[in-house]
């Protein structure tokens, strides 16, 4: 049996943590995922690996290295327990990273105890979540139709 070639390993820019490839097919199907997410709401890992059929730890790793954000506002997603998680590849309240995220939750409305989402009336669950992606997904392949372009 022979042997498959390896791709090597770090793909991602030393300074930024940044790929330095496009987006795989999975991450451009997050990325368009985690747009759906209002200002002023957070979900979950778990909730976003629902809809992708994937895990939250896929989905982490794949934020983790969000070449597009703000305009991917990876930061509106949290832990299964509301806790707020990593930003950045960086863990704890007591990263910077992390503390910009929070303070970024904090300017669009949300409301913390200690380092939790503070109630579910800023959580968007899975349901909620595919709905809005499945909205999102026609509305792109409407428009490409109107343009007389390919859809995907």
């Amino acid at each position: 049996m022979a042997k498959r070639k390896r791709e090597p390993k770090n793909i991602d820019d030393p300074q930024s943590g940044k790929p330095i490839r496009p987006p795989t097919a999975f991450e451009e199907r997050l990325y368009q995922l985690c747009k759906c997410i209002p200002a002023g709401k957070v979900s979950t890992y778990g909730a976003m690996a629902s809809v992708l059929k994937s895990a939250p730890r896929a989905v982490g790793q794949a934020l983790r290295r969000n070449p597009f954000a703000p305009l991917v506002p990876c930061h509106r997603v949290v832990a299964a327990d509301l806790s707020i998680g990593g930003f950045s590849g960086a863990w704890g309240m007591a990263e910077p990273k992390v503390q910009r995220k929070k303070r970024l939750l904090e300017d669009e409305g949300i409301k913390f105890h200690g380092s939790a989402v503070r109630g579910n009336e800023f959580v968007i669950g899975t349901e909620e979540l595919l709905n809005r992606f499945v909205q999102a997904v026609a509305a792109e392949k409407n428009v490409a139709m109107k343009e007389g372009g390919a859809t995907r």
